[in-house]
């Protein structure tokens, strides 16, 4: 018993050293993933990559953990399915507009392969990831930082627009795309709508862009190894 006490101490006094500086973590998140996609990754060094990016999973996991996050705050929820639906959805279909919109007069498209509506099934999946990493770990913890909820939609948006880089239309979109994702996470928290509309703008646009504007929707060393 004597010997629990003290582990258990230094525990908690380590959950309290972590949840005490909440905008900590996101930073730190962000930083590894650059490190991991402009320096590690090229390396094609499977030894260094493997440990470096299951760190880069695990903080937000562990971050939520040691928060103590419930799956409702996380937006793993349905019973706000609709409010969220119904605003998310006009913002897609916003979204839908602009893309198509430059697509046409660019000329570029929306010229859609064959299998398509495969596409569309599931990257909606890779989207879910990549919300539940920008919504309910990094945006939570700046707001929780910054008490802020405009300030921290535009420093998340901005994050996740620089781990886009160097590709500019993905980045931009990115930016844009993920401050309204933000504001609209704030009002009605729900992954599962913000997945569909992330997954489904990122095939539109891939496809209705120019090819040279997006390079197969590369970032870091990869955008520019891109051949038409």
């Amino acid at each position: 018993m004597s010997e629990a006490r003290p582990h258990r101490q230094r525990a908690g006094r380590l959950r309290t050293a972590v949840v005490s500086q909440p905008a900590i973590q996101p930073l730190l998140f962000v930083a590894l993933t650059l490190a991991y996609i402009w320096v590690i990754r090229p390396t094609g060094n499977a030894w260094l990559k493997v440990p470096v990016f299951t760190i880069i999973v695990l903080i937000p996991f562990t971050s939520n953990f040691l928060h103590r996050d419930g799956l409702r705050e996380l937006g793993l929820r349905l019973d706000n399915l609709w409010a969220s639906g119904t605003q998310v959805g006009l913002a897609t279909l916003i979204g839908v507009i602009a893309v198509v919109g430059v697509g046409m007069l660019t000329g570029a498209g929306p010229d859609f392969p064959r299998g398509v509506a495969r596409s569309f099934l599931l990257y909606p999946l890779w989207g879910l990831a990549q919300q539940y990493a920008m919504q309910s770990f990094t945006y939570r913890r700046i707001r929780e930082g910054s008490g802020r909820p405009v300030l921290a939609a535009a420093i998340t948006a901005t994050l996740f627009a620089s781990a886009h880089w160097p590709n500019p239309a993905l980045a931009l979109m990115t930016l844009v795309g993920g401050y309204v994702w933000c504001r609209l996470f704030e009002r009605h928290p729900n992954l599962i709508t913000l997945a569909l509309s992330h997954g489904w703008l990122a095939v539109l646009l891939r496809y209705s862009w120019p090819a040279e504007w997006l390079h197969n929707l590369r970032i870091g060393p990869d955008y520019w190894a891109w051949m038409p």
